[in-house]
């Protein structure tokens, strides 16, 4: 079966057919650095990251682009409150989510474009709009000069985000300066922000052409006209996959298509939209208030070592089109779950040798296979996987599993740990020194006799990371 995603511009599961047969451009929303990215913001990540890995798995060459966002409205607000100029205050998030990205196994986009540094494009796009009559210069009640973009005159506004012609006739007669605004509020948005004093030194003063006549016009971009251009800057007009969360589907991804189009004369802009569904934290919304808002630290503060791998796990056992629910005791169980095929792929590692691996598990490859390929259903993928590994636990204890059978299996179950990037067998950092002389306190205690301190120790070790099992050949240790 031939690959398969569902588009949310169409609101129909249609087949991946990119521009290029062999070659794939996929753009996503990256973050606005002004804080910590919180767990619903990697839940997307982590999605994104699995739909790239599946495409180069599947033979794709894909080009992959995120941005970086080190302008706006929040970064502005929360760097005068630090004390700390925009450059630098973006500059220590954009190292802080590169931190949290390395927390979580992602790869790295091929490109991570910086708003700041396409300015200029912006103001070329922004110039077109206003050639073409998609844009106009407005004057503001604080005094500012902004461009907007006129909605009505771009016939398509509103597909993506499933709104009427009547809520855009109702809406159009007003102005949404703000970057993040609700459909209730839908009218002109601003493509260039009219200079402010609470702006302080972040502006740029680029000249436009507006009516024949040149005009300065001090400010900034607006954050939509940000993406549009930093992904037809590396990716050309049009793109294969733009991806982001659910949240951005309106206005943002809305507002990219308009003035993208209407700029270029190229439709459509992107020929499969996908949206990541929001992350709940026990059934409910996160939020700062209710005191359920969490970033990657306080997923390893509060979880161990183990639960940045666990948090991996519970986005990759959820369809990315339905709602994940986290809760604390979800990650427990995701941790349980990955020490288990942990001690699988060892096992399987250990029996399989140097064997050529037999064709025991194709009909698992093949299930597992055919879930990415319908449009990325990665709980049906998993479960593949796990019935793989019951299997071969079984002919394990049985004694009926070959040599060639677990390299068999072992193979499968790669090719899950490689789209999925659930680390297992990933190389583990070595005892430190400390941690040795419990393993070998330990050992001294079993010899002993004394279950008690050895209980004790292998707990110690279990809050330190070091997972710790007997076995008939001694102990056998996992690092987390």
């Amino acid at each position: 079966m031939s690959m398969q995603v569902h588009d949310s511009l169409t609101r129909r599961l249609l087949p991946f057919e990119p521009a290029d047969p062999k070659h794939v451009t996929v753009y996503a929303c990256g973050p606005t650095v002004y804080n910590h990215a919180h767990i619903g913001n990697w839940s997307s990540n982590i999605t994104w990251d699995i739909l790239v890995r599946w495409l180069r798995a599947s033979g794709y060459g894909v080009h992959f682009v995120m941005n970086i966002t080190d302008v706006e409205d929040k970064i502005i607000r929360d760097a005068e409150a630090a004390g700390e100029d925009r450059a630098t205050f973006a500059e220590r998030w954009t190292k802080a989510f590169f931190e949290d990205l390395e927390t979580f196994g992602c790869l790295r986009a091929d490109d991570y474009p910086y708003a700041t540094q396409h300015v200029d494009g912006m103001v070329a796009m922004i110039q077109k709009l206003l050639d073409g009559g998609y844009a106009y210069l407005a004057e503001e009640d604080d005094g500012s000069t902004s461009i907007y973009f006129r909605i009505r005159s771009f016939e398509h506004y509103g597909e993506l985000a499933n709104l009427s012609r009547a809520d855009i006739r109702a809406g159009a007669s007003g102005r949404v300066k703000a970057d993040e605004y609700e459909k209730e509020n839908v009218g002109d948005f601003a493509l260039w922000k009219g200079w402010v004093p609470a702006d302080g030194e972040v502006f740029w003063e680029p000249t436009f052409t507006v009516d024949g006549e040149p005009r300065v016009v001090k400010g900034r971009p607006g954050w939509h006209i940000e993406c549009s251009v930093m992904s037809t800057a590396i990716l050309g007009d049009q793109i294969d996959l733009h991806l982001g969360g659910e949240d951005n589907r309106f206005p943002h991804h809305q507002n990219e298509i308009a003035q993208s189009e209407a700029a270029t004369g190229k439709r459509p802009f992107v020929r499969y939209w996908m949206h990541r569904r929001h992350l709940m934290v026990e059934g409910g919304k996160m939020s700062k208030s209710l005191k359920n808002f969490y970033t990657a630290q306080d997923i390893v503060d509060r979880g161990g070592p183990m639960a940045a791998r666990a948090f991996r796990y519970l986005v990759a056992s959820a369809h990315y089109r339905k709602p994940i629910d986290f809760s604390w005791s979800g990650i427990d169980a995701a941790a349980r779950t990955l020490r288990n095929l942990d001690e699988a792929w060892k096992r399987l590692t250990k029996h399989a040798g140097e064997a050529v691996p037999s064709e025991f598990g194709q009909e698992a490859e093949a299930a597992f296979r055919a879930a990415m390929d319908n449009d990325l259903e990665t709980s049906g993928a998993m479960a593949a996987i796990h019935g793989l590994v019951g299997e071969a636990n079984r002919r394990i204890e049985a004694g009926t599993l070959t040599p060639e059978d677990a390299a068999g299996a072992l193979r499968v179950v790669g090719l899950a740990n490689d789209v999925l990037g659930l680390g297992l067998g990933a190389e583990a950092r070595a005892l430190t020194p400390e941690q040795q002389a419990l393993v070998d306190q330990r050992q001294a205690a079993r010899d002993a006799k004394e279950w008690a301190e050895s209980d004790r120790l292998r707990d110690v070790l279990l809050e330190q990371g070091v997972q710790v099992k007997d076995t008939k050949d001694g102990q056998e240790i996992t690092l987390l």
